[in-house]
């Protein structure tokens, strides 16, 4: 397997999961959505990479950083699991050489037990944080209603 220019880089890939994550101040949902979309898009690999832990921080200024801190790399049909096979993928379709990769599984993280490795890569996500749960209808950069809000 070998990278083509129109395949997601690591980064790239990393970004678009967590656009599309819910938002860290629903951590439930957001633990089962991590869990459920590996960084792949292409169903042909009989590998997934997820995202297994992170670190999230909140500037005053309201900009979140995500920072992995590891993933899982899944097989669903290997037991035990090839870490060969392993590093190889994560070598020829993410360009990763991770320097420690350890297996796991067994442990009911990953849904009908499928053998699993974890690892950890760079990888950093930010984006600004909506000041308000509720737009308002003449725009997000309108300044908010002053004085009474009754009819």
């Amino acid at each position: 397997m070998t990278v083509s220019a129109d395949q997601p880089s690591f980064q790239q890939a990393f970004e678009r999961l967590l656009s599309r994550a819910p938002g860290p101040v629903f951590p439930r949902a957001r633990e089962l959505y991590l869990r459920k979309y590996p960084l792949e898009t292409d169903p042909a690999s009989p590998f997934r990479t997820f995202l297994l832990e992170e670190a999230i921080q909140e500037s005053e200024a309201g900009i979140v950083r995500i920072r992995a801190l590891r993933f899982a790399v899944v097989h669903g049909d290997q037991h035990p699991l090839d870490l060969e096979a392993c590093r190889t993928y994560l070598s020829q379709r993410w360009r990763l050489e991770p320097d420690e990769l350890v297996p796991m599984g067994g442990d009911g993280w990953f849904r009908d037990g499928a053998a699993w490795a974890r690892f950890s890569a760079a990888a950093v996500h930010e984006r600004a944080a909506p000041t308000t749960l509720i737009s308002r209808p003449d725009g997000p950069d309108a300044p908010a209603a002053s004085g009474d809000p009754s009819p």
